[in-house]
């Protein structure tokens, strides 16, 4: 492959990410359920649903069920495996779950829910 083709398909796996991201951070804000799309074109982007209640959100161990769920749905829209991928590639698609993940929780605005999610990215840092 020259370089050229090398910059193409960055570019294009880039555009797939931000698409996925796109996708999360929009279909999150529906009421009961997380819908983002499945194939990587604009109007067919990768899609995971999850499903929630309000009551999950009265304790810890709710909350806790509901952000384990955003994350795998964000790691899945994304990409985000264990699989040995480019870095560039690893990097974006990690991008992708980060923002996805603090988009939806944000979105979702709840205290319990907001609270885990805090807590779990300043332990990264």
């Amino acid at each position: 492959m020259t370089r050229s083709n090398d910059e193409s398909v960055l570019h294009r796996a880039s555009e797939r990410v931000s698409a996925g991201a796109a996708a999360i951070a929009l279909t999150f804000l529906t009421l009961l359920t997380v819908d983002a799309r499945a194939d990587a074109t604009p109007g067919n982007l990768p899609s995971v649903t999850v499903s929630y209640s309000d009551v999950a959100f009265g304790n810890s161990e709710g909350a806790a069920k509901v952000y384990r769920q955003l994350k795998n749905a964000a790691r899945k829209v994304c990409g985000v495996d264990n699989s040995n991928k480019p870095l560039d590639l690893y990097l974006a698609a990690r991008d992708c779950y980060e923002e996805a993940l603090a988009d939806a929780v944000r979105k979702i605005d709840r205290p319990t829910l907001t609270s885990l999610h805090t807590s779990k990215t300043r332990n990264l840092g």
